[in-house]
């Protein structure tokens, strides 16, 4: 049976798995994230036996170049996705992380003409399928709404040095700095803050409700673009949180929303989304991606 490397490429972490066609995990392996990260995956599975590669990473990219090309939370702002690769003498397909767990979503799981993923996690980013059909744009960023402007009044400057964007507010990486901004009290990461939440901190709960209106707002932005019938929802802030965010998400979404909105599930493969997705890219590549060159 045909087995497939697939490699999750995050801002902290970078995890590969090894899969069948059904999704099965054979082996993972998780290392911190570095400068080159596809050079340390080649070196650490190159005991591994697999017909080809699948990569999801952060971005944004250049899929024509193999390369992201200005990542704001990464510790390089540039590294190759391909080249590293090619040492271990298999087909290679990239794509950004939230496509790669979109397509992982349609291919593996739900198979929804009309879908999208989120995930919430230190950034925030989207993938999507729109009548079956991955989507990509000119170089691989179609989906790149973690950066769509939620308030162009404000302030707040995302990590890729914008104002007011979606990711400014909801990310994990900038809870700490907004939450300060809010309450003028220091805390050292997002959990800290919803974990003051469930003690009933009333610091705390102003925040969360605060967040909680700004990440509808940016679903409702990612609904008007996609006209998704299924929102897939992932990442570490979502997964620890679901208990807050899912029942008070519903009355916020009605808000901003005018259209009628998706059903709104929870990510069907844990910590592996996104490297259980980039095999599904090897699996089963979409045809808006060979248009790229892939796979090399």
């Amino acid at each position: 049976m045909p087995l497939y490397l697939g490699v999750d490429v995050g801002a902290t972490w970078t995890r590969a798995v090894l899969v069948d066609g059904h999704a099965n995990v054979i082996n993972r392996l998780k290392i911190r994230t570095s400068k080159n990260p596809l050079a340390d995956v080649a070196e650490a599975v190159a005991g591994w036996k697999f017909d080809s590669i699948g990569v999801g990473s952060i971005g944004p990219m250049d899929l024509r170049s193999g390369w992201v090309t200005n990542s704001p939370n990464s510790p390089a702002r540039q590294f190759p996705l391909v080249e590293p690769l090619k040492k271990l003498g298999k087909p290679v397909v990239v794509a950004n992380d939230c496509v790669a767990a979109v397509w992982g979503e349609y291919v593996f799981k739900h198979g929804v003409d009309n879908m999208v993923y989120l995930t919430l996690s230190t950034g925030v980013g989207v993938g999507a399928v729109v009548n079956g059909a991955l989507l990509l744009g000119k170089d691989g960023n179609a989906h790149e709404l973690g950066h769509a402007v939620i308030d162009f009044r404000a302030g707040r400057q995302c990590g890729c040095g914008g104002f007011g964007h979606f990711e400014a507010y909801i990310g994990g990486a900038n809870v700490p700095k907004w939450f300060r901004e809010v309450s003028g009290e220091a805390v050292a990461d997002a959990a800290e803050v919803f974990r003051r939440y469930r003690a009933g901190d009333s610091k705390a709960v102003e925040f969360v409700n605060l967040w909680l209106d700004a990440l509808a707002a940016g679903i409702a932005t990612v609904v008007a673009a996609y006209d998704p019938e299924l929102l897939i929802v992932g990442g570490s802030v979502a997964l620890n949180n679901w208990d807050i965010i899912i029942p008070k998400l519903s009355l916020r979404l009605v808000k901003y929303l005018g259209v009628r909105p998706p059903q709104i599930l929870q990510a069907s493969f844990g910590d592996d989304e996104v490297a259980i997705g980039a095999a599904a890219l090897a699996y089963k590549t979409p045809e808006s991606l060979k248009k790229f060159g892939y796979p090399r």
